[in-house]
């Protein structure tokens, strides 16, 4: 199977696939730069979703889970940033039902057609007059060239906009895939404050395809991390127009696409997170099973007394084998445990069987000061592994989640 990003076409994003026209606006969510979206499907699109696992859900997140149950086929989702309407009672549900209403009338479509999405502020009631002063534009304005303006409309603090398209060849057929995603803080395994549209012309029900992103999530999403925090309102939606019909004996090859790109799109977030410095992957191996792979490397990643060494370029190995401690692995030995860090095909090693090691701290500080950096962890305990991605936490982190109101 020949997977291809499609770096001709990059900047097409969601648009990379027929039948997608999509656009993004500035209305006065925000008080400047683009906070509405629109992605369109005129000929519609078979729709699944995965959400947050925060019990506090934002409203779209608790419309939509409701919608996916009772429907298949959708034509549109509207994005707004700048505020989640989350916390807001029912003058919060109201405005979900207000918005998809007043969008199907100017598409002329059903209601029930219609997916919301939102991203921003917590417990701030959603004023609609932006929506409404805006809806003309937005409507009229789409375009099927590129998806630039929508991914730029869903992002709050990220610092560029994210999209990518991949195309591959599944069953002999020549499949497209297009996606576009926002996400800087608030990020955690089980996913995060991130939205996440992806779109595909390969014809599959709406079954598989929710089979084929939940196993993608599970190997992307839910293995990268910013700061701990999972979100009320995160949200991923992979979309098909059924151009290109395939026979679900070809699902697995779908799904490795599908991961690949999901992959991609995570690595995204963690490169562009509050704050951060350096782009860290936890690589742990030989772990007694996958649980206890994954458990020790999200752990890692998400400590935060980690995550400020890496930003110092502190080389203290002892902040992770505590971390490694913390962990619900359930076979561990700390006499078993060895830890290196590395990047390129540089590597340090600091701790062996438990222990320290002899090493070099200019050699380990000049190791950490790149942008790219990895924390290996071998547990000798068995044979599986797992990898996570995550950031370093700086104090620009700090800085932009004080304000983050203002």
């Amino acid at each position: 199977m020949q997977i291809t990003e499609k770096k001709v076409s990059v900047l097409k994003g969601l648009c990379a696939v027929e039948g997608v026209e999509t656009n993004g606006i500035h209305t006065g969510f925000k008080a400047q730069d683009k906070d509405l979206a629109l992605i369109y499907f005129p000929d519609g699109a078979t729709v699944t979703g995965v959400f947050t696992r925060n019990k506090v859900k934002a409203h779209s997140v608790l419309y939509d889970m409701e919608m996916l149950k009772n429907f298949t086929n959708f034509k549109a989702i509207l994005v707004n940033s700048g505020n989640a309407n989350a916390c807001n009672g029912l003058t919060g549900e109201q405005d979900v039902h207000t918005m998809t209403d007043s969008l199907a009338g100017k598409l002329n479509i059903d209601a029930h057609e219609v997916l919301v999405s939102s991203t921003g502020v917590i417990g701030e009631p959603l004023n609609l007059q932006p929506f409404y002063s805006g809806l003309d534009t937005l409507v009229s304005g789409l375009k099927t060239d590129d998806s630039t303006s929508a991914a730029e409309a869903i992002m709050t603090t990220d610092t560029v906009p994210k999209q990518l398209s991949f195309e591959a060849d599944i069953g002999g057929e020549t499949v497209h895939f297009g996606a576009m995603i926002k996400g800087a803080g608030m990020i955690h395994p089980n996913m995060g404050t991130m939205l996440g549209y992806i779109v595909t012309d390969a014809g599959l029900s709406q079954d598989a395809l929710n089979t084929a992103l939940k196993s993608a999530t599970d190997d992307s999403f839910n293995v990268m991390t910013v700061d701990g925090d999972t979100s009320t309102n995160d949200t991923v939606l992979l979309a098909s127009t059924n151009k290109v019909m395939l026979d679900e004996s070809h699902l697995d090859e779908f799904t490795a696409v599908l991961t690949a790109m999901c992959q991609k799109l995570s690595q995204m977030i963690a490169r562009d997170a509050e704050g951060a410095t350096k782009f860290v992957t936890v690589n742990v191996v030989n772990a007694a099973s996958k649980h206890d792979a994954v458990s020790v490397a999200k752990t890692v990643a998400t400590s935060s007394l980690v995550k400020t060494a890496i930003y110092g370029q502190d080389a203290n190995w002892g902040r992770v084998i505590m971390a490694i401690g913390n962990s619900d692995a359930e076979t561990l030995s700390p006499d078993a445990i060895t830890i290196k860090f590395a990047a390129g095909n540089d590597d340090v090693l600091v701790c062996h069987e438990g222990l320290a090691v002899p090493f070099d701290e200019g050699h380990a500080y000049n190791i950490l000061s790149n942008t790219d950096v990895e924390i290996f962890i071998d547990l000798n305990a068995g044979e599986h592994s797992s990898q996570v991605w995550t950031c370093d936490m700086s104090v620009d982190y700090v800085k932009i989640n004080a304000d983050y109101r203002s």
